[in-house]
């Protein structure tokens, strides 16, 4: 009683069986890297790329803060236009833009710390750049 023994196999089961074998395939691929790229925002930052320009009122003078944001990251915080009044009347500004340019570059937050001499200044190039960044959001 060993005799052979057949497997009869319908073409159309086949088929069907490797349709669903490739599309769960396609699915669990594009599950995995949804789920690996969850978190990523595209490696684009949190900002849009370009030079925004903020005035800032100092007294009786207006000086422009230029924030620069390239890849989505904060680049470069600087004065972009100032009259020779704010230069003598506010010596201390220029100081104050770069300390808090380096600082905001590096940390990529607006949550810094200034010197004690440059508070005031420090504050006022500060609120420019978070206004400056709040033209930047995506």
């Amino acid at each position: 009683m060993s005799g052979t023994k057949f497997v009869v196999v319908k073409m159309k089961e086949l088929v069907k069986t490797a349709v669903f074998a490739v599309l769960g395939v396609v699915i669990l691929a594009g599950l995995i890297y949804f789920f690996l790229h969850l978190g990523d925002d595209g490696g684009d930052g949190a900002y849009r790329d370009g030079t925004y320009y903020v005035d800032m009122e100092l007294g009786g003078e207006t000086a422009a803060v230029a924030v620069t944001v390239e890849n989505g990251k904060i680049a470069d915080v600087a004065l972009s236009e100032q009259s020779d009044s704010v230069a003598v009347f506010y010596p201390l500004l220029e100081t104050a833009v770069e300390e808090v340019s380096r600082e905001v570059t590096k940390n990529q937050s607006l949550t810094i710390e200034v010197s004690p001499q440059n508070a005031h200044s420090s504050q006022l190039v500060l609120d420019a750049v978070a206004e400056g960044l709040e033209q930047a959001k995506r």
